[in-house]
């Protein structure tokens, strides 16, 4: 089976360096021998990214749009150029362990079955130094072990923020992996696409790895993590705050437009996923943390509110064809995906 790497990049001219060499120094190019075959999609960096690329990395093919036009739409854009029977989806900001990509090529070798498979990344520190960060720091602790998820459909990345210990050493199949990472079965993908997306375009950013996993989940699929793949990742955005709070100063911290499509894009991932058996089942946990949102933004959000249902109603014949889309692939019970909300 042939592989290929696709990845997006904005202003990302600091990484590349340690990044791309680790890409290129896989052990699975030379035991398939193939050569690498890696795609950057450029969402019109301001920086020496691209220049970065073609004058140090010649082999890497690149494109660059003239706009941002988005992480979903671009990673469709690499999908369609690629070629590989598998798909390498990455961020920029990696470093992985020579054999990461060997590791888990076997295990989707293994399974017709699973459509993604993920390993054990670790939180990446960095120094900076002349516009690159130099010094990479690999820190034991977690960045994400596979995708989970609770009744009241909160989304988070399993271990986040933990020391790692021990307590994610088991290969175990989980609800999906995180979009910083993970390699996907193009035969999977063709079957769940609406149109031409394999990645819903209308989520721009933030959660359209959720919104993938659960329909591969829909569709039949399973996703894996395996321990032994390692890499490490610088992660600006943390995930798994574990309290009100915590998450409350977190949401504040961030920019404007990204509040803004997390909240948009929440609630679009409801509307085409949910089984209406598991929401009624389910209806105390998922209306008490919809009404908090919903208060929240309300109150210190007004903005988004009111941006983020302008766009959801402006467009929701398109989002009741993909849930319509998404309804007439599923090939599994109810049962088999309330499992996964703890």
């Amino acid at each position: 089976m042939s592989v290929s790497v696709c990845i997006v990049t904005y202003n990302s001219m600091k990484y590349l360096p340690y990044f791309l060499d680790s890409v290129l120094a896989q052990t699975y190019w030379s035991e398939s021998g193939q050569s690498p075959d890696v795609f950057v999609v450029d969402n019109a960096s301001g920086d020496k990214t691209v220049n970065t690329i073609r004058e140090s990395f010649p082999t890497v093919h690149l494109l660059r749009n003239i706009n941002n036009i988005g992480l979903a739409r671009a990673w469709n854009q690499a999908i369609k150029t690629t070629g590989g029977d598998y798909i390498l989806i990455m961020n920029p900001d990696l470093i992985l362990a020579d054999n990461f990509l060997s590791i888990l090529v076997k295990e989707l070798d293994t399974d017709k079955n699973l459509a993604a498979a993920g390993g054990k990344l670790y939180r990446l520190d960095f120094e900076s130094e002349g516009g690159f960060l130099v010094s990479p720091l690999k820190t034991n602790i977690l960045d994400s072990c596979g995708l989970t998820t609770f009744k009241n459909r909160r989304f988070i990345d399993r271990g986040a923020g933990e020391i790692d210990r021990g307590q994610y050493e088991a290969k175990e199949e989980v609800f999906g992996i995180s979009g910083a990472c993970l390699l996907l079965r193009r035969s999977a993908l063709e079957k769940i696409k609406f149109g031409d997306e394999y990645f819903d375009e209308n989520f721009f950013m933030y959660q359209e790895d959720i919104d993938l996993a659960w329909r591969l989940r829909l569709a039949g699929y399973s996703a894996v993590y395996v321990p032994l793949a390692k890499g490490w990742h610088h992660r600006r955005a943390r995930s798994g705050q574990n309290s009100h709070l915590a998450t409350i100063n977190y949401r504040r911290s961030k920019e404007k437009l990204v509040n803004f499509h997390s909240y948009k894009n929440h609630l679009i991932l409801l509307f085409k996923n949910e089984l209406s058996a598991n929401f009624w089942r389910h209806a105390p946990q998922i209306i008490c943390y919809e009404l908090k949102k919903f208060v929240y933004v309300l109150i210190f959000e007004v903005g988004h509110f009111f941006s983020s249902w302008g766009f959801i109603l402006n467009n929701w014949k398109n989002i009741r064809q993909r849930r319509g889309v998404n309804m007439r692939l599923k090939t599994v019970r109810a049962e088999e995906i309330r499992q996964w909300f703890k």
